[in-house]
């Protein structure tokens, strides 16, 4: 069962199900046994905050199985465990507290389900465990096991251990992403991961810290299992021009004619100050990338390198999209905080006096400061200079730079290294992007991938390309 688990996509494992093969009280006993050997012993990737009660857990399984004993299926991911971001509100009932992995938090209860647990947990499947939060709070979980080193939005998208954790113990996996938090830990841990058009997801109960750049998105082993969990997180139609969520259908089209754009990999990549520099890992990302454009030319597709896509440091981009970063959680995070039950929690300033109090928990030896609290809640901007920065990113980064690269070269997608800024011109403008396995690194062993992007609601286009590049790429998993 162990192996099972390591490589089984969600659409392997409902297979298993319907056949008789795998009941849904195997699999999620199975799924427990993996938290407790490599979260809370062995390796002790410390990524799972919490799991429902041991004695909730066999009888709810065991009612799925029941019902489809007697051909009640909810749907394509009945009787699946799933873990959620532990930012993502989940009834108290579940048993499950959402920490949002800080001890301010710990004795606090949400009011409810956020929208998205309770779409998923009514249609497809049960959850079976809370992900440590990895982006912007700098935290500990209240049990002390802290995962989170840094409070810092630019570095902490690639410190989470929270995708080795799913990639052991669940097929898939529902999280949130701003500029990179997800498709960059999915990339280091051989996993297809997504973020959705910004503005497609219901966001009530979730924190995050902006409305501008934050969408829920998932991580899952297959591309299939992509699509159907981007399909029930994602309101109807919101990211695919009104047509239906389902992209699964949308992946059988002819392919022979797309087009794709490859950035260079030399001018996009991860500054030295995120990732130190190591010439045999850029040597072989580069050498994969450049393998992966020509086994899609010999495949059919129409391959333009370099596309001259804007990057975040030019134009005034990075300057807004930090401008948006400062001015926005304030509101956003108190308007989350209404849907807590915490008298002492409704506001970032108490977020952040919290932290100052209890200093030895809150923040870490080799980060001791909240440097990102602290500039969201001191910065001097004026309402005019937000909508300015807002009219920056519609002007310069996709007016004058995503689309007309890609109407100007008639581009079905643009790809380029997860590991690089793609994801931060992705979220300037508000749109899709996903990862796929690409390879490992021969230097320390470590999974890379390619992210493919495309415009704001154009969410099938994007994954029609990711499972046909995936086809055609001799993906890792």
């Amino acid at each position: 069962m162990e192996e099972l688990l390591l490589t089984a996509s969600a659409t392997e494992l409902q297979a298993l199900l319907e056949s008789g093969n795998l009941t849904s009280v195997q699999l999620v006993k199975a799924c427990l046994n993996q938290i407790a050997k490599y979260d809370r012993l062995g390796p002790t990737l410390r990524a799972i905050v919490s799991t429902p009660p041991e004695e909730y857990i066999p009888s709810v399984a065991e009612r799925l199985d029941k019902e489809r004993a007697v051909g009640k299926v909810r749907g394509t991911l009945h009787g699946i465990p799933i873990i959620v971001k532990d930012s993502i509100n989940t009834d108290p009932l579940l048993g499950m507290p959402t920490t949002l992995g800080s001890y301010a938090f710990e004795k606090s209860q949400p009011k409810g389900n956020s929208v998205v647990v309770q779409t998923v947990r009514d249609s497809v499947c049960r959850l079976s465990g809370l992900r440590n939060l990895i982006a912007w709070v700098t935290t500990s979980h209240p049990a002390g096991r802290r995962s989170m080193v840094r409070l810092n939005r630019r570095t902490s998208k690639v410190e989470s251990s929270t995708e080795r954790c799913i990639s052991v113990t669940h097929p898939i996996s529902i999280g949130t992403e701003a500029d990179g938090s997800l498709v960059t830990p999915a990339s280091r841990a051989a996993l297809y991961g997504m973020k959705p058009t910004v503005g497609s997801t219901p966001m009530d109960g979730i924190f995050v810290i902006s409305t501008t750049f934050d969408t829920v998105g998932a991580m899952a082993k297959s591309v299939d299992d992509l699509a159907i969990l981007i399909g029930y997180v994602q309101e109807k139609g919101a990211g695919n021009n009104g047509a239906s969520p389902d992209y699964r259908a949308v992946f059988q089209r002819d392919w022979s004619g797309l087009r794709l754009g490859f950035v260079d990999p030399d001018k996009w990549w991860l500054p030295s100050g995120l990732v130190k520099p190591v010439e045999e890992v850029h040597t072989q990302i580069k050498a994969s990338y450049e393998a992966a454009m020509e086994r899609i030319r010999s495949s059919g597709g129409e391959v333009i390198y370099p596309v001259e896509l804007v990057h975040p440091k030019e134009n005034g981009i990075g300057k807004a999209m930090d401008t948006i970063f400062d001015y926005e959680p304030r509101g956003v995070v108190a308007k989350y905080l209404e849907t807590r039950d915490d008298p002492n929690m409704k506001s970032l300033e108490d977020i952040a006096n919290f932290n100052i109090e209890h200093a030895d928990l809150e923040l870490p030896e080799d980060y001791p400061n909240q440097n990102a609290i602290l500039d969201a809640l001191h910065h001097k901007f004026k309402c005019t200079d937000y909508e300015a920065a807002k009219t920056t990113l519609q002007k310069e980064a996709l007016e004058n730079g995503v689309r007309r690269i890609m109407e100007e070269n008639r581009l079905d997608a643009i790809i380029g290294p997860t590991d690089g800024p793609l994801a931060s011109i992705s979220a300037a403008i508000g749109g899709p992007i996903a990862t796929m396995p690409a390879g490992v690194l021969n230097w320390h062993g470590r999974p890379f991938g390619l992210s493919v992007m495309t415009l704001p609601k154009h969410d099938g286009v994007l994954g029609s390309c990711l499972h046909f590049c995936s086809s055609k790429i001799q993906t890792f998993r």
